[in-house]
């Protein structure tokens, strides 16, 4: 059967016009003007009247965490849980990170996260992660790209865990160039934040009310200093993940002006939140890193979201609860950190950046879905609506109130950062590949046609 979803305004990166959509066989076969679609077998054709709503491309969430283990703490999250409130957010892509374990090589983390994903709402894409240099690291890029992989993060801080040397991170980038790849780096500069601490600890400031004074803007615009000047000395491209502050921005938009390929991702709650939520009563609840930072850089930061120097929008979702946050809130150094965010970064972005910030709907939709679906080797298959996407497509009515409470969500944690917020846009239905997975906030629980996807050429050439 044949769908139509006919009299919605449909909205992609450059455009946004009143459009009938045709699908058919998962993908998008035909955009017509309102009423210009004619089937001489109608009763074949299931119509979806959108009439008043805005139709997006579904949201590509290029920065998630399902399952994923940091010390003694573990997410709650499982890949039905973690999709199924994606769906219900309008996000039908998330790209999840194969971080190692102890004693696992990088492959084997790929192969043990891929084999997570069942029972999905939605389409999983991967990053591989490399922590230590390796004479094979070239085949291990080359295998990563093979089981289509081609981003690989890498940390430049939680040293004894994750942290990679400068040496690693050069070669990385060497190995990824030469298959197309591009490395993702979490950026602050550790013996920064290690003296952060100790002077911390030397006033009695080391518990969670305190976290946003341990990792300093300092260690974020140094640390993406160093990691541009290896990639430029390589001339590789690279991403940097959740930029908290304007300057780190500033430098990677510079970097990029004079021909290099580099790109800032932001996340949401370091656009929509400030650091008065560690005074709070749950200041646990909000460690994250890098931190949650002062209203001036907030402002600051969303200013270069409109500027148009920020690249994506991603969640950096970590599902941990209150409970595994009040384990160790009275030293952030042992804490778990991040926040529950995947299914709520559409409907807030919507209503605080775009709604009521003023940020263009097209240039969202750039940031929530083109770009990261171009930047992950995903586009044009995904990150669009135009005939050969997949027909995944997200149904929102921007003329509604509500109020953003845990209760309504589905992520497998007690709380949500944005508890409260007014909420202006409404999600009326998510389709993956075609098929109804959400309708009004809730999933439709028979439909999980989720998959693992494919990184085939990156796009660098983004706005």
């Amino acid at each position: 059967m044949k769908t139509l979803i006919k009299n919605g305004t449909v909205v992609n990166s450059n455009l946004s016009m009143k459009y009938d959509v045709l699908i058919e066989n998962e993908k998008i076969v035909g955009l017509y003007q309102p009423g210009k679609f004619v089937d001489s077998n109608s009763y074949k054709l299931n119509i979806i009247d959108a009439q008043g709503l805005h139709v997006l491309p579904g949201g590509i969430d290029p920065h998630c965490h399902v399952g994923f283990t940091s010390g003694q703490f573990t997410s709650l999250d499982n890949y039905e849980e973690a999709t199924r409130a994606a769906v219900c957010g309008g996000t039908t892509t998330i790209v999840d990170f194969a971080i190692p374990e102890k004693s696992e090589t990088p492959l084997q983390a790929l192969f043990r996260q891929k084999k997570r994903i069942k029972d999905s709402f939605c389409d999983s894409a991967m990053h591989g992660c490399i922590i230590n240099f390796q004479n094979d690291i070239d085949n291990t890029i080359m295998e990563f790209a093979t089981h289509g992989v081609k981003t690989i993060k890498m940390f430049t801080t939680y040293r004894g865990e994750v942290m990679a040397n400068f040496e690693t991170i050069m070669q990385v980038m060497k190995g990824l160039k030469r298959v197309g790849g591009m490395v993702y780096v979490h950026c602050e500069a550790d013996h920064i934040i290690s003296e952060n601490q100790l002077v911390a600890i030397s006033h009695n400031q080391i518990d969670s009310g305190f976290h946003h004074r341990t990792r300093s803007e300092l260690a974020e615009i140094i640390s993406v200093s160093e990691i541009l000047a290896i990639a430029k000395t390589v001339d590789s491209p690279v991403y940097f993940v959740h930029q908290s502050c304007r300057d780190a921005v500033d430098q990677v938009a510079l970097s990029k002006s004079m021909g290099y390929h580099a790109f800032s991702e932001a996340v949401l709650h370091h656009l929509v939140l400030n650091q008065s939520v560690y005074d709070s009563i749950h200041s646990e609840r909000f460690v994250c890193c890098p931190p949650i930072r002062s209203q001036e850089t907030v402002d600051s930061l969303v200013g270069a979201l409109i500027n148009g120097d920020i690249d994506t929008l991603g969640s950096d979702h970590c599902c941990y609860n209150t409970e595994q946050k009040e384990l160790v809130k009275h030293d952030v150094r042992y804490m778990p950190n991040g926040l529950p965010g995947v299914e709520t970064r559409i409907p807030v972005g919507l209503s605080k950046l775009v709604i009521e910030g003023g940020l263009p709907i097209e240039r969202f939709v750039a940031i929530s879905s083109t770009n990261p679906a171009k930047l992950n080797g995903l586009f044009p298959r995904k990150g669009v609506i135009a005939p050969g996407a997949d027909a995944d497509i997200v149904l929102w009515n921007l003329d509604s109130e509500s109020t953003l409470t845990v209760s309504n969500l589905h992520m497998a944690t007690d709380y949500t950062p944005y508890e409260g917020i007014r909420l202006k846009a409404k999600h009326v239905a998510t389709y993956v590949r075609g098929t109804l997975v959400a309708k009004n906030g809730q999933p439709i629980e028979g439909n999980k046609l989720g998959k693992f996807v494919f990184s085939q050429d990156l796009n660098l050439n983004i706005k």
